[in-house]
């Protein structure tokens, strides 16, 4: 939030006068790119709707964030189009009543016909001197619908039993802010909503190949919740069909379909995708996605059915990495023996999995997985390397002096770690291998192979209670999330600070001149 909310101030600055402009863009890319490390690093995302990806800030997001918020109309000067600044008149204030008022004639940048009926949402920020996003022009139901957001309740399921009305709507600005109001809302939140949801309309969106299938997921996520047996037989029809307009947002399906069944429904998830050889990578990955969602937002499956499914991808090597940070996460330590066979048998198609093998041994507290970390070393010394380097394992508490440091590091909380997010350049990352669906393996100039599950996986922490005769226990997991995030703050944290030594030095060197 507090990202998106700087990126919008700031952007909003853009519109100052010529000779600030580029102060106020590279001071925001700095700003932007230190928020959103810190956000990134410190696993600062919300528990939002697991399936859905908001496309941008929302509506009310963007309206708290501002100074002002106003709706108003342009003043036609004759020009047929406008490429510039315009005038605009304030019809009604929504926010900052104290900064502005019906009437007054303010001025911003406009791209657009010079004359139209149509109002303008007008978003302003800095209050000494009120400055303008580019006006939004708004239908007759957009107006009634930004002026009745302003006035939403804090309660949050008020404020998803508004905006579910707006699914689907003609107008697509309400259609997209509202998708994207259930996008950012936790899971819990959604859940509340069930007594209020429509089935028999959410129903009818997902048998329409017209939908998008990011609008079918949230869709299929609230049949999960306010579904019956029923809905379950049709999902499995879904599930088994070739169709891909049936099959479109499959993940959501599946954990639906989970959702309904109940524990039985495994046996068509494994017999469809994870114990299925000749099923596609994006559909097996489809399915791990749906079990992560049951094995940490849903009690609707017990974890150690899920653990049973999720072994079956063990025995397909170019798969297995998809899975192994799952079972560390969830302190299964059962499978020692199996992913030491797969470290061994792996070759130059599937070198990738042994990278995962290593952070599940580094991560398993049991003394056996020490043993055979050190057995594994002698096989391929480079891959252990290449765990520790790119994952280390952090200390809780910060690093300890050597005094403080346990004889016996075996004991010690085990920890599993994040999967890597390797460069977006192609010149580093070349994809080396396709299956059906999609491609696997991705390989640096360094040497390096991960598949597409090691770098699309979120990395747990998980510590791991040793103490006393009885087997290990998880107790409550610390996240670290390394994501894209992460990557974008550092390079806007480079461009930035760049961009602001440079201009220092320009406008030093004019001053000199």
């Amino acid at each position: 939030m507090i990202f998106t909310n700087l990126t919008s101030r700031l952007a909003a600055r853009l519109a100052a006068t010529a000779p600030q402009r580029c102060l106020w863009f590279f001071g925001a890319l700095v700003i932007m790119g230190l928020v959103g490390l810190c956000e990134g690093a410190l696993g600062a995302e919300e528990n939002c709707c697991p399936f859905c990806s908001a496309a941008s800030q929302t509506l009310r997001q963007e309206s708290l964030s501002m100074d002002a918020v106003a709706i108003a109309t342009l003043v036609t000067d004759g020009r047929v189009d406008i490429d510039g600044n315009a005038t605009f008149v304030v019809e009604r204030v929504l926010r900052g009543e104290s900064l502005l008022e019906k009437g007054q004639k303010v001025e911003a940048n406009y791209f657009g016909p010079g004359k139209t009926e149509k109002k303008f949402l007008l978003l302003g920020v800095d209050p000494r001197n009120l400055v303008w996003s580019s006006p939004l022009p708004l239908s007759a139901d957009a107006q009634k619908y930004i002026e009745a957001i302003q006035k939403l309740p804090e309660d949050p399921i008020e404020r998803l039993e508004f905006y579910q009305k707006h699914f689907e709507h003609p107008d697509s600005l309400l259609a997209r802010d509202s998708y994207d109001e259930f996008a950012l809302a936790p899971y819990e939140d959604v859940k509340k909503l069930k007594s209020k949801m429509d089935h028999d309309q959410l129903m009818d969106w997902i048998r329409d190949p017209a939908i998008s299938p990011d609008r079918k997921r949230l869709y299929y996520t609230m049949l999960g919740i306010c579904g019956t047996k029923a809905d379950a037989v049709e999902f499995e029809s879904m599930i088994r069909s070739s169709d891909p307009d049936k099959r479109s947002g499959l993940d959501a399906l599946i954990a639906s379909y989970l959702m309904l069944q109940g524990p039985e429904g495994l046996k068509l998830i494994d017999e469809q995708f994870l114990a299925n050889r000749k099923a596609t990578y994006p559909d097996v990955y489809a399915s791990v996605m749906a079990l992560r969602f049951h094995g940490t937002e849903s009690d609707a499956i017990p974890k150690e059915s899920i653990l049973v499914s999720m072994r079956h991808l063990l025995s397909a090597p170019d798969l297995a990495d998809l899975v192994i940070p799952d079972l560390a996460r969830w302190g299964d330590w059962t499978q020692i023996d199996r992913l030491c066979e797969l470290f061994k048998t792996a070759n130059d198609d599937n070198s990738w999995v042994r990278v995962p093998v290593v952070n599940y041994l580094r991560a398993c507290p049991l003394p056996e997985a020490k043993e055979r970390l050190v057995e594994l070393e002698k096989i391929d010394p480079k891959a252990v390397k290449r765990a520790a380097t790119f994952f280390p394992i952090p200390t809780p508490g910060g690093p300890k002096k050597d005094s403080e440091k346990d004889p016996n590091p075996a004991a010690k909380p085990g920890q599993a770690v994040p999967q890597p997010i390797p460069s977006s350049s192609s010149s580093t990352w070349t994809p080396r291998k396709k299956l059906p669906g999609g491609i696997v393996a991705w390989k640096s100039q360094a040497g390096l192979t991960l598949t597409d599950g090691q770098l699309q996986t979120i990395g747990i922490s998980e510590i791991q209670n040793t103490q006393g005769p009885e087997a290990a226990k998880p107790v409550p997991e610390a996240i670290f999330l390394l994501n894209s995030r992460i990557v974008f703050s550092v390079l806007a944290c480079s461009v930035g600070a760049s961009g602001l030594a440079l201009w220092m030095i320009s406008t030093v060197t004019d001053s000199s001149e």
